[in-house]
Formats: C-alpha cells, sequence, structure tokens
C-alpha cells in the first residue's frame, strides 16, 4: 500500500461508521449478541457469513471501547435475553451494520478506482 492509498483509507476510515456514530459499549455487545444468535438460527450460508463479519465488527468495538475481551460480558448478556429480546435489538444492529458495510463499498470501490 502507497503512502497515497494509506492517506485515502485514513480519511475514509474517519468518516466510517465507527468514527461517526458514536455507541455505547452496551449497544456493541447488544448487536455482537444479536448477531451471534443471528448466525445460529440461519440456514442461509451467505447471510450467516455475513452476520459472522457483523459479529467480529461489533466484538472489535465492544473491546476496543473497553479495553475487555467480550467473553465473559457477552455470556451474561446472552442469558439476560429470551429470543424476543434478541429480536428486539434488530433494527438498530441492521442500520448499523448496514452503514459499516456501506462504508466497506466505498472503500473497495475507491481501492479499486486507484488501481488496488
Amino acid at each position: 500500500m502507497t503512502f497515497r492509498h494509506f492517506a485515502l483509507a485514513a480519511a475514509l476510515l474517519l468518516t466510517s461508521p465507527a468514527a461517526a456514530q458514536q455507541s455505547t459499549p452496551r449497544e456493541n455487545l447488544d448487536c455482537a449478541v444479536w448477531a451471534a444468535y443471528q448466525v445460529g438460527v440461519s440456514d442461509d450460508v451467505e447471510v450467516r457469513n455475513g452476520l459472522s463479519i457483523a459479529v467480529a465488527w461489533f466484538i472489535g468495538l465492544y473491546e476496543g471501547q473497553t479495553g475487555q475481551p467480550i467473553n465473559t460480558a457477552m455470556a451474561a448478556r446472552s442469558a439476560e435475553l429470551d429470543e424476543a429480546g434478541v429480536e428486539a435489538l434488530a433494527e438498530g444492529c441492521i442500520s448499523r451494520f448496514a452503514a459499516f458495510a456501506d462504508w466497506l463499498s466505498t472503500l473497495g470501490a475507491s481501492m479499486s478506482e486507484s488501481g488496488n
């Protein structure tokens, strides 16, 4: 990656949903739980693959904010929620992850335009 590509990626990162939207660790924990649950119940391989990326992204946000591994918090939060509780998280999590997916598409297009 050249400096120009690095600068472009850094500029896009500053406008990414992760940087632009201030989410709380609890919101990221909830979305990690929601996405992991969806991976477990989906029969569609492509959906599971996409949701696996969502799980990783929300885990990264949570751990980056807290400096702590998510495993204990995720297990505790999962135990607090029934199926309806997890489903109630869907709208916010879907919109946040969709914004991240759009950002990734923009990054990919920018990198392709620059020859990478």
